[in-house]
């Protein structure tokens, strides 16, 4: 399995509980396609750089995942259907970007953290 980061911008409208909601239905549909949900980071809200589906503000979701690589496009899909989402972007953590999260990522979801051919000589 790999390492994802995925940021998700979420309609600002959103009440506490229509937030939490949605970020529950995100992680169910991670976990559904074999993966897991090491770390939700909640940005908040913030202006976005250019107006979305006739918004300009937006609230931003940061997901660290551990998932099979078939399972992002299926997680993509979702998101393009989920109503809450105004835009979203996955991107593949290389040995670098692992190497530099945080150890409580790992410590957290209760899985080891990934060794690199250099911890492993």
């Amino acid at each position: 399995m790999n390492i994802y980061e995925n940021v998700v911008i979420l309609n600002p409208s959103l009440s506490e509980e229509e937030l939490k909601t949605a970020l529950d239905k995100i992680s169910d549909q991670v976990k559904n396609n074999g993966g897991e949900v090491l770390k939700i980071d909640n940005w908040g809200k913030r202006k976005l750089a250019y107006e979305l589906n006739k918004q300009k503000i937006g609230h931003y979701i940061m997901f660290i995942m551990k998932t099979p690589p078939l399972s992002i496009k299926k997680i993509e899909n979702y998101f393009k259907v989920f109503d809450p989402v105004i835009k979203f972007m996955v991107i593949k953590l290389g040995k670098k970007q692992i190497a530099a999260l945080p150890k409580d990522v790992f410590a957290a979801a209760g899985t080891q953290e990934p060794q690199t051919a250099e911890a492993q000589a």
